[in-house]
């Protein structure tokens, strides 16, 4: 059996109360083999010149050692100067029952880069972890969808580091429909003027399923600007922790951060943390954050009883409508498909 190590993942970058147990999380995970990367187009991996030495990750320097060489696979893309690039990958745990990969992708000058990252369910339980680097040059754009749709008992790691030049901009999507839980580490540093993100995630828990997130976003140039939103829905006894971090650095004159966060809680048992940070070493900037969390109320059940529907086909239409909303922004048909598809089986209560 592999070797488990014990590890603090998703690290606040600045720590609040201990008896909260926000500050960070505690995992065991054991180092495994490489795990299956396979790339619908193009079908081979590019070579890339000039990435960071080192990059910041979400979930942290102590799950370096799940990403050494020798157990990892690696795989790469870029897009040249100028070129318009898009890639598929499904990424799936493979024979092992441990395995992890890295995925790096960069884009030149002007370039515009999209990959879409499927985590595949496997078909025994397990871990999988996954560190995605991320490098958007000057005046270029990198488009990163990730669809984590891994079944129970198999969980993710899901770790994801992005530098911004200036101009440089990170659209983000995550969308989250599986059964098994995700620990979801986001870092992106936007480091020149005019950088940008935009992050948006969409999950459905259900069960006892975990969601653990840890998204950092440092303002270093001026005029940058971030937008986060994270939208979802608990049921039965899941549990959902949710750190955003918007971090204006000294010299980040003029930049933006906004966060919002909307939850839909449907069940009992339901365990919801959110806590948003803004920390600020520069005076002349714009930073906000808002949260929305609540059940389904008497009037709005009552307006679908009135059409025929009781309590659980309408909290099965609310979710579904919640999520289809960010499916809708992933932007393949196929994948669109897959992820309806396994959103279906999610909210079936009878198989659950």
């Amino acid at each position: 059996m592999e070797e488990q190590n014990s590890m603090k993942i998703n690290q606040l970058p600045s720590k609040t109360w201990y008896w909260l147990g926000l500050n960070d999380t505690k995992v065991k995970w054991a180092a495994g083999a490489p795990c299956e990367i396979c790339a619908e187009e193009p079908s081979a991996d590019d070579e890339i010149t000039g990435f960071p030495e080192a990059m910041n990750t979400g979930a942290g320097k102590e799950t370096d050692v799940l990403f050494a060489p020798e157990q990892t696979k690696n795989w790469s893309v870029s897009a040249k100067e100028g070129q318009t690039k898009q890639v598929t990958l499904s990424i799936g745990q493979g024979k092992e029952t441990v395995s992890s990969g890295k995925i790096r992708a960069a884009a030149e000058e002007g370039a515009s880069l999209t990959v879409f990252e499927v985590f595949e369910p496997a078909q025994a339980a397990g871990q999988l972890a996954v560190r995605t680097e991320l490098y958007a040059k000057k005046n270029s754009r990198i488009r990163l969808v990730q669809v984590m749709m891994r079944g129970e008992g198999q969980e993710l790691l899901n770790d994801v580091g992005c530098i911004c030049e200036e101009n440089g901009a990170l659209d983000l999507l995550q969308v989250v429909v599986g059964k098994g839980d995700v620990y979801d580490g986001i870092w992106t540093e936007l480091q020149k003027d005019h950088a940008s993100l935009q992050a948006k995630i969409g999950y459905l828990l259900q069960n006892q399923q975990k969601f653990d997130v840890n998204l950092n976003v440092r303002h270093f140039g001026k005029v940058t600007k971030s937008t986060i939103q994270a939208d979802g829905t608990l049921m039965d006894a899941a549990e959902k922790i949710f750190r955003g971090t918007i971090d204006f650095v000294r010299g980040s004159a003029d930049s933006v951060g906004a966060e919002t966060e909307q939850v839909l809680l449907l069940g009992d048992d339901v365990v919801n943390k959110t806590i948003p940070v803004i920390l600020c070493a520069e005076e002349n900037v714009q930073g906000s954050h808002g949260a929305a969390i609540g059940e389904l109320d008497e009037e709005t059940l009552f307006y679908f009883g009135a059409r025929g529907m009781d309590r659980t086909q309408a909290e099965n239409t609310i979710a579904r409508a919640k999520l289809e909303a960010k499916i809708q922004k992933i932007g393949d048909a196929d994948i669109e498909q897959k992820v309806k598809t396994q959103l279906a089986e999610v909210l079936d209560r009878d198989n659950r």
